[in-house]
């Protein structure tokens, strides 16, 4: 079972950073991409927050990949990083 919180900060009225702490791995992507996805429908920017991660799964990675043309992904540790190959 993984733990993910989520915190959604509204910076204005067109802007929203969204915090994920804990472990981002298959059981919690649909819980973050939800989220995501919420907001950019409504035409927010979204600022996804990552520093507070712990652990990712290759499928967390993977769905960072995938999502980082449509949301900008910040403070990223050092192990989250989605340069180069793994």
């Amino acid at each position: 079972m993984s733990t993910i919180h989520i915190r959604e900060t509204f910076e204005d009225d067109v802007s929203v950073v969204v915090r994920i702490d804990g472990i981002l791995d298959a059981d919690s992507i649909p819980i973050v991409e939800e989220v995501c996805h919420r907001h950019l429908g409504r035409g927010r920017r979204v600022l996804l927050e990552v520093e507070g991660l712990l652990h990712i799964s290759r499928e967390g990675r993977e769905f960072l990949r995938q999502i980082q043309d449509e949301v900008v992904i910040e403070n990223a540790p050092q192990f989250v990083r989605l340069e180069g190959r793994e």
